[in-house]
């Protein structure tokens, strides 16, 4: 079972590292704003599937999920931008 108040604790600061806010994470993988605040405010655990892909292009845009928070795998970080916003443009 994971510790979703840490996790989302985790993805708000893997957003800020990143410079990317709700609205452009919720748009790069295709959910609404509201979806991911939620997660951050611990409101509701999203479905495995949203999990997933959100993990993905965090991991993908070089954020490293460790027991204690995040980092970038290798700085300085190269730029990347999430698969959904990709394929709208």
């Amino acid at each position: 079972m994971r510790d979703f108040s840490l996790l989302a604790a985790q993805i708000r600061a893997a957003r800020a590292l990143l410079g990317w806010s709700q609205g452009y994470l919720a748009e790069g993988i295709n959910v609404r704003r509201a979806t991911i605040a939620d997660l951050e405010n611990c409101k509701h655990e999203p479905h495995e599937g949203t999990l997933t892909v959100l993990m993905s292009e965090l991991t993908g845009a070089g954020i490293v999920f460790t027991d204690t928070g995040v980092q970038f795998r290798k700085w300085p970080p190269r730029p990347y931008v999430p698969t959904g916003v990709k394929q709208k443009r």
